[in-house]
């Protein structure tokens, strides 16, 4: 995927170094461990949407390494876009590169309840030869709740052995509302959960407001 061409540079540029300021701190330098689990937590928080159109939509972006050259994962709300583009509902979507893999889709209706906040949790994970991805503990107005079922999940083989090389501006920054930007007021990383092969789990809140461009 290439860097989107509607997100403010400056903006853009800001949320990268945040981001890379923030996860360096908080996995330093010279530590033994390898992170073999992670957790982003989101959510996003709509105003007026419009079950018609189908508004707005967002399609998040989770790789477990620095770039999108390989494997990485996308999950859209509110629309479907493998094989072609459907309205409505939730799809998980394999990619290798510039390809679609595959994709498990979640049938529902838009959006439909107003002031309706989304969240959910997108786990990404490598153990024995396998890299996993799913959306889990789903919550909406609209939609109830959704994920943790495996009807949002993936499992792929890998050669990864740890998820060191995971960075969150890679998902900060191609993760985006991509139609209806007026109709949300904020999509939100909330905060990152890791866990280390030496089982021990860490956290980081620093909540991240990714969209540049809603209205306030």
């Amino acid at each position: 995927m290439n860097a989107r061409p509607w997100r403010c540079a400056k903006a853009f540029l800001g949320i990268v170094a945040l981001a890379g300021f923030l996860w360096c701190a908080a996995t330093p330098a010279g530590a033994q461990s390898n992170i073999v689990q992670i957790e982003e937590h989101w959510e996003l928080a709509v105003g007026e949407p419009d079950p018609q159109m189908s508004a707005p939509q967002a399609t998040m972006v989770m790789s477990p390494q620095e770039d999108l050259g390989g494997q990485y994962f996308l999950f859209t709300l509110n629309h479907r876009s493998v094989p072609s583009y459907q309205p409505g509902g939730m799809q998980v979507q394999l990619w290798n590169g510039d390809d679609v893999s595959d994709a498990e889709t979640c049938s529902a209706g838009p959006l439909e309840q107003s002031s309706d906040v989304i969240a959910w949790v997108q786990r990404l994970k490598v153990e024995d030869g396998t890299l996993s991805f799913e959306v889990l503990d789903g919550t909406s107005e609209s939609w109830g709740s959704f994920g943790g079922d495996g009807s949002l999940a993936f499992s792929t083989p890998t050669s990864l052995t740890s998820l060191n090389g995971y960075l969150p501006a890679i998902s900060l920054g191609e993760s985006q509302v991509g139609y209806a930007g007026n109709r949300v007021q904020r999509l939100l990383l909330k905060k990152l959960v890791w866990l280390t092969d030496d089982g021990e789990s860490h956290e980081l809140q620093a909540p991240i407001d990714i969209d540049t461009d809603l209205d306030p």
